[in-house]
């Protein structure tokens, strides 16, 4: 047999063929070479020596002596190769054994030197490929095999579930596909450690492959997504039986660096060739079914539905129009007044987003903020709205709108993506917004997720001079330890329990034991969604401080709140000051004839009287009308004066209620003055004067209690805008002494550089006194330090300093210490001191 390459042997250059022969000893390749005619190997470098761990002795005297380290296994393969090429071109890969029995991989090729068909020399070269081959195997599996758990990965899942599909395909066999998607795994991650959650996966991947048939496949398509594809299954009910055998696999206990993990996990099921006769389309249609499972709460499985795929079609597709409303500036900001309820006058705004598609208008947040939280995409938008709020903030603070806070609402995400009070602090540093005048809105169960971390973070932000207020209070679940120890300036009492407060007595008294909670932290209280004047009345009644709502105003463009802002518009002083108001009293009865005499004999009397047939009409009533006294009878259709006075009180504490009657239900009656519904018990027929004198007695009891209430408020706002006034000057304080700190570090240097100067220098106040000077004018002027507040007249002479201080020489000749001096005048403007002076002496024939 031909050789497949030869090399001619014509005779090389004088002394190349030396050098050839020094490069080959230094090869780290093994290099042979074989005298075909006389059989035996004439060369070896002594590279052999360590590829082939054998000694060149023995190879020069049996040339077939390598043979002896070939692996067993391969010596039949590698004689059979010679064999067919016996004069070269022989290209190889096999095992060999290693001095301590480890099993190594050798690449040898051979070659022909010689013309004409039979060479007269065969070369051989060898060399060690045991890494690159590992390398080579190494990338191979990392190409198709997950590094974590060892299963096959995304790319390698599809080539082998496509198989089976194939196969499936052939025998008209049907198969089911498997997306497993655990439940909030990322809290692993984010509460254990990535170590943790990874140690978790592999342990539930091992857990996964044990049940596995022959023909089931196994795959990690991503992140805490598993694929499993089962054959041959086709029944909904095993189909249905498997899936709940997998959910429960993965839902028992994990043992993972000494925690307990209890994983809970998220089915999509496509079955072939029903949902789709590729691997993309079960894996898509699996995935959109995974999402269905997870939407309706996880822990369960779904089969793929047409209703799904188009859900999950609307949010992808929101998704994008969400990118690109941020590309294209689509979002703008809506502001909807917060009012003051001790003077009715617009205090602040709460800066709310809305999205103007370019197609359908306004979009409703309910419709795009789930969205934007789900894809992350709530980070740049709530750093846009900050930005934003801040900005338009900062412009009505310029035209003379304010005093005026800006209230911007936080996501979840924003909190806890670590960079929060950088976004902040740079947004009030970029629109020059002061701190004091922002106020961020947290929902209680941002505040509840991380307390630590949180508690950290607000502290931070509260340094600043930022406001901190808890939104939709009441419907999360913090408790009061925990809620005092956040450092809020006020809490938002949820929307949900002020529609109701004018007619559900529960919703009142939630209301109003939120306001007294609030008040006893030193924090104000917002009601938001205050939408009658109803409302407003109990909330003002009850010392709310802050409501906002559609009763003032809905959300607006800026140009509609900046209109009222500069029409000073607010609420009536009559509904922020019902005090003022006329002393007011309501009377109940079902008898017309009473309710008359009554009115007559109270005419003089300078009440404004309201009456009522009965409970229903006095509620009502009461809920339209500010009411000091409430006279009720007790017998009366529907509802008894006491039941009527009891729903009262919750409703309205601070009215004074008598019941008027002429029967004496003792035990009912009793009850209600126990617990505080009845002020008095008065009978039927009365004395006209007694009964004047018992209805004055009530009003003067109602206004003792409403000055009571009154102070008190005065003082829990006084502590409040003392408490504010103390952060402000705390803050100050810090800032001061960081100014202090930083003009000592200053004069160090200043000092320091004065030091380096070759000339006596002076500083001089504009009073001509000295206040600086370095140690060479020290030296030619007087002892260490007590140059100091001396005039400068003691040092230079007379006419000098007059020349300086009131002519504005520049440069004058003065002789000190017996040397001659150029004295060079150089005014300073320092800003909150005066001015001042810089005196150099430069010596005679020196350069300046």
């Amino acid at each position: 047999m031909e050789p497949t390459s030869t090399i001619t042997t014509s005779p090389p250059p004088a002394g190349l063929a030396e050098r050839i022969a020094l490069l080959a000893e230094f090869l780290p390749e093994s290099l042979w070479l074989v005298d075909v005619i006389e059989r035996r190997v004439v060369y070896a470098n002594p590279a052999y020596e360590k590829v082939w761990n054998a000694s060149r002795d023995a190879l020069f005297a049996d040339r077939f002596d390598w043979l002896n380290r070939v692996h067993p296994e391969e010596v039949g393969r590698l004689r059979a190769s010679l064999h067919r090429r016996p004069y070269g071109g022989l290209d190889i890969r096999f095992r060999v054994i290693g001095p301590t029995g480890e099993v190594r991989w050798l690449h040898m090729k051979s070659f022909a030197i010689g013309d004409g068909p039979r060479p007269h020399t065969i070369g051989g070269i060898a060399f060690d490929v045991t890494d690159a081959l590992a390398a080579e195997a190494r990338a191979h599996h990392l190409a198709h095999f997950d590094e974590l758990t060892g299963l096959p990965n995304r790319n390698q899942f599809r080539e082998q579930v496509a198989e089976s599909l194939r196969h499936a395909e052939r025998h008209h066999r049907q198969a089911v596909l498997f997306c497993l998607g655990l439940d909030g795994f990322q809290s692993v991650n984010e509460n254990l450690g990535y170590r943790t959650g990874d140690e978790a996966l592999a342990q539930l991947a091992r857990r996964l492959g044990r049940d596995l048939r022959a023909g089931d496949l196994l795959g990690r398509l991503g992140g805490d997504l598993f694929g499993v594809f089962l054959s041959e299954l086709d029944s909904p009910i095993d189909i249905a039986n498997a899936a709940r055998r997998l959910i429960e696999q993965t839902s028992a206990p994990l043992d993972v660096d000494g925690h307990t993990l209890y994983l809970g996990t998220s089915i999509g099921i496509a079955a072939f060739p029903t949902d789709g006769d590729s691997i993309d389309q079960l894996l898509y249609r699996a995935e959109t079914a995974l999402h269905d499972a997870k939407e309706n709460g996880g822990g369960s499985y779904r089969f793929f539905e047409a209703a799904a795929n188009e859900r999950l079609r609307t949010k992808l597709q929101t998704e994008h129009s969400l990118r690109q409303a941020i590309q294209e500036d689509q979002f703008i900001l809506h502001y909807q007044p917060k009012v003051s309820c001790s003077n009715g006058t617009i205090i602040g705004a709460e800066a709310l987003i809305r999205w103007q598609h370019p197609q359908r208008g306004l979009v409703s947040p309910a419709e795009f903020i789930p969205a934007m939280e789900e894809s992350g995409l709530v980070l740049a938008v709530g750093h846009w709205v900050l930005r934003q709020a801040c900005i338009q903030a900062a412009r009505w603070h310029a035209q003379g709108l304010g005093p005026f806070t800006m209230a911007v609402n936080l996501s979840g995400r924003q909190l806890q993506e670590g960079n929060l009070v950088a976004k902040v602090r740079q947004a009030l540093a970029d629109t020059g917004l002061p701190p004091r005048w922002l106020e961020l809105e947290l929902t209680e169960s941002m505040l509840m997720e991380d307390v630590e971390d949180t508690i950290a973070i607000l502290t931070e932000l509260r340094a600043m001079g930022v406001r901190l207020s808890v939104d939709d209070f009441g419907t999360g679940y913090s408790s009061l330890a925990y809620l005092k120890r956040f450092p809020l300036d006020a809490v938002k009492v949820d929307r949900s329990f002020v529609q109701d407060i004018a007619a559900d007595p529960n919703d009142i008294s939630i209301t109003r034991a939120v306001i007294t909670m609030a008040h006893a932290l030193q924090m104000k209280v917002i009601a938001e969604g205050v939408e009658t004047e109803a409302q407003l009345a109990l909330l003002i009644a009850n010392r709310c401080d802050e409501i906002q709502g559609y009763y003032f105003s809905r959300p607006v463009p800026a140009a509609e709140m900046e209109q009222m802002l500069m029409a000073g518009k607010a609420i009536p002083g009559d509904l922020i000051r019902p005090q003022e108001k006329k002393r007011t009293l309501l009377l109940v009865d079902d008898e017309a004839n009473i309710l008359s005499a009554m009115k007559r004999l109270l005419r003089k009397e300078g009440y404004e009287i309201l009456t009522a047939a009965g409970g229903e009409e006095g509620l009502e009533v009461l809920a339209n009308h500010p009411v000091d006294v409430i006279i009720s009878d007790q017998r009366m259709p529907g509802m008894t004066g006491v039941e009527f006075l009891r729903r009262a009180k919750v409703l309205f504490p601070n009215t004074v209620r008598i019941v008027l009657s002429g029967y004496t239900e003792l035990q009912s009656i009793t009850g209600a003055i126990n617990e505080g519904a009845i002020y008095k018990f008065l009978t039927k027929p009365w004395d006209d004067d007694h009964l004047r004198e018992h209805i004055a007695e009530a009003f003067r009891q109602k206004e003792l209690a409403d000055e009571n209430l009154r102070l008190a408020s005065a003082v829990q706002r006084a502590n409040r805008e003392l408490e504010a006034t103390n952060r402000r000057l705390q803050q100050l304080l810090a800032e001061r002494e960081e100014r202090i700190s930083r003009n000592e570090t200053a004069l160090g240097v200043l000092h320091e550089v004065l030091e380096v100067l070759p000339w006596p220098l002076l500083g001089v106040d504009e009073d001509g006194l000295i206040v600086a000077m370095n140690s060479l004018a020290e030296d030619l002027m007087g002892p260490q330090g007590g140059l100091l507040g001396l005039p400068l007249g003691t040092v230079l002479p007379p006419q000098v300093v007059d020349s300086f201080l009131r002519e504005n020489a520049q440069e004058l000749p003065v002789t000190l210490g017996g040397r001659t001096y150029r004295a060079c005048r150089h005014a300073l403007g320092l800003s909150s001191a005066g001015r001042g002076l810089a005196i150099t002496l430069i010596p005679e024939g020196a350069a300046p």
